[in-house]
């Protein structure tokens, strides 16, 4: 917000009559088109800046960084010993490697795409678990965090017009807070 000057009352007619009142009245007046003017040149120019950022992120849609990855860890000691010991879990395998992307960690969106080209095996489910994912059914599952929490999700697969994905849902804003996960962060999923 800027301070009115003398400028801003250049067009102003002041009449003898007028009363101290009358003077604030006009003060106020000019003050409000001042920061209408201020506001309608701002959202001129925000509209200018949207418009060059929608044609940049059309232009830049399709096209994702190639990320080179290190060579496959192995899971976590700590996490592995919590699945077999505390879970009863075994063969455990590396779904996907994944780094997050903005569409990931948006609070508005809450859920994890898994496309399948990134998936490393899609072993990892069972004939009775893939058909109830075709039919649009969502498997619960459990999801072990760093910390060991574990948090329910809902698993999905989801059909997109060229492309097909899996996708966590339910609880996915929490894990992301609880973890303080961002952008460009790389996380792995893995199955047991």
């Amino acid at each position: 917000m800027e301070l009115l000057t003398s400028e801003d009352f250049k067009n102003t007619r002041i009449q003898p009559e007028w009363t101290a009142m009358d003077y604030l009245l006009e003060v106020v007046r000019v003050d409000q088109e001042k920061m209408q003017e201020q506001t309608f040149m701002n959202k001129k120019k925000n509209g200018r800046l949207k418009r060059k950022r929608r044609i940049q992120e059309e232009n830049n849609k399709n096209k994702r960084p190639i990320t080179s990855y290190p060579p496959k860890p192995l899971m976590p000691e700590g996490l592995k010993q919590h699945i077999v010991e505390n879970m009863g879990g075994s063969n455990c395998v590396l779904v996907i490697q994944k780094q997050l992307f903005f569409s990931d960690v948006n609070p508005q969106a809450s859920r994890l795409l898994i496309p399948f080209s990134q998936v490393e095996s899609h072993e990892f489910l069972s004939e009775f678990e893939v058909e109830r994912l075709k039919n649009k059914e969502a498997i619960k599952a459990c999801l072990v965090e760093p910390s060991m929490e574990e948090t329910e999700i809902n698993f999905k697969w989801w059909d997109m017009r060229k492309n097909s994905m899996y996708v966590i849902t339910t609880y996915w804003n929490s894990i992301i807070k609880n973890n303080r996960l961002k952008t460009e962060d790389v996380v792995q999923l893995w199955s047991f």
